[in-house]
């Protein structure tokens, strides 16, 4: 691939909108809260028919269990290998079956697949559940999200779902740097940016968000290093780190643009099978999933979901893992930047 022809596609990668107009409506319940359940890296594989039932178990027990407002799918939801277009799409009919809104975002597996970007966009979009909305390019674009409030006059809450990209490729212009993955874009930097100050005008006043996407940031990896240093004495974890981390190396201000904009409360992430832990970081909770997927790929930990309970009006979010046999552990609240007893 040329040089030119690599600059564009990142650049209409990054065509980017609010959610469309017709998606399931979100909305806080009278209690005031929203929970998602967040699913990731669930590995599903076109020649594995017995990792499949299991795996499609266990995310209608997780709904069952948790009683989720909305679904959110951190990427990777199938592995390399077959035809995945049935995969997929019974993935998507459970989905669907469940009644419950679901955003998509690709993880970097997902676009290594026997059908393009723009043919699993489709699938997600023509889903009667399914937040997603279609960019110029044909494939699902990074969407901001309202949650209205429980009495539907206002926003409380917005999430981000954003995609961060896939692995370097042969071809590629940065093939030779040595590094593993992609980063998020200048374009996507400034979309977020543009977006924060939107919303502010919208509402006169700052509403609080969370942001959702497959790599984590090179901040995940930071802010772990640091947290036992002297200058981040709230720097608090909990969970488990058991990999060095699948981050880019790249830097290109993503987190930087969220702290300025005064609006992100939490960013969560997949990607990093044998970690789950969170920790806080400048204000801003970072999280992974816990891995969902089966015998199709590494895992150290038990299988599960993350969970997050956001409140509204309130800078703050109530979470914790969801393992196989419905024990919640590592529940912690975060709340005007840092954790709370």
């Amino acid at each position: 691939m040329s040089m030119k022809k690599s600059l564009l596609c990142i650049i209409l990668s990054a065509v980017c909108f609010t959610a469309a107009a017709g998606n399931p409506e979100l909305r806080f319940g009278k209690d005031g809260k929203f929970k998602v359940l967040q699913l990731t890296d669930l590995h599903l594989n076109a020649g594995n028919g017995e990792d499949e039932k299991t795996t499609l178990a266990r995310i209608r027990y997780e709904v069952r269990t948790e009683e989720p407002d909305l679904i959110a799918i951190t990427g990777d939801v199938m592995s390399n290998g077959g035809v995945c277009q049935p995969l997929f799409q019974r993935f998507l009919d459970t989905l669907d079956g469940l009644g419950v809104p679901f955003c998509f975002v690709f993880g970097n597996h997902d676009q290594e697949q026997d059908m393009t970007k723009a043919e699993i966009s489709g699938m997600v979009a023509a889903c009667k559940y399914s937040i997603a909305a279609i960019g110029k390019d044909g494939v699902l674009a990074d969407i901001r999200v309202p949650v209205r409030s429980h009495k539907g006059t206002d926003d409380g809450f917005e999430l981000y779902f954003l995609d961060s990209h896939t692995s370097i490729q042969e071809g590629s212009p940065y093939e030779n740097l040595q590094i593993r993955y992609e980063w998020m874009s200048f374009e996507q930097v400034a979309w977020i940016r543009d977006e924060f100050r939107k919303s502010a005008d919208e509402h006169g006043r700052i509403i609080p968000s969370a942001a959702f996407f497959h790599i984590p940031l090179p901040e995940f990896l930071e802010a772990w290093q640091v947290r036992t240093s002297e200058h981040f004495t709230h720097n608090n974890v909990t969970g488990v780190r058991g990999e060095y981390g699948g981050h880019s190396r790249i830097n290109s201000g993503m987190f930087a643009a969220m702290l300025e904009g005064g609006s992100t409360i939490g960013v969560f992430c997949g990607h990093d099978h044998d970690s789950d832990f969170i920790v806080d970081y400048m204000g801003i909770a970072l999280a992974y999933g816990r891995c969902g997927g089966d015998g199709n790929t590494y895992h150290h930990l038990r299988h599960g979901a993350r969970v997050i309970e956001f409140y509204e009006g309130q800078r703050s979010f109530t979470t914790w893992i969801l393992e196989d046999d419905g024990t919640r552990i590592y529940t912690e609240t975060f709340s005007n930047g840092t954790f709370v007893d």
